[in-house]
């Protein structure tokens, strides 16, 4: 009966850290993506600071 048991723990520990594995590997894309995502943003407002800064003193 313990023998039985203890398989069953197995299989659901098995189990648990495939489906975590699987959400670990989505969250460090999702992290990727969201960095990229944040370097464009930042390079967009360096561009827009510079280009108005530009304007002001351009008059």
């Amino acid at each position: 009966m313990k023998l039985q048991i203890k398989k069953f723990i197995y299989l659901v520990n098995d189990l648990t850290n495939i489906l975590l594995k699987r959400s670990r590997e989505e969250a460090e894309q999702k992290v990727k993506k969201l960095r990229y995502d944040l370097i464009i943003v930042s390079i967009l407002l360096a561009l827009s600071l510079l280009l108005n800064t530009y304007l002001i003193y351009s008059k």
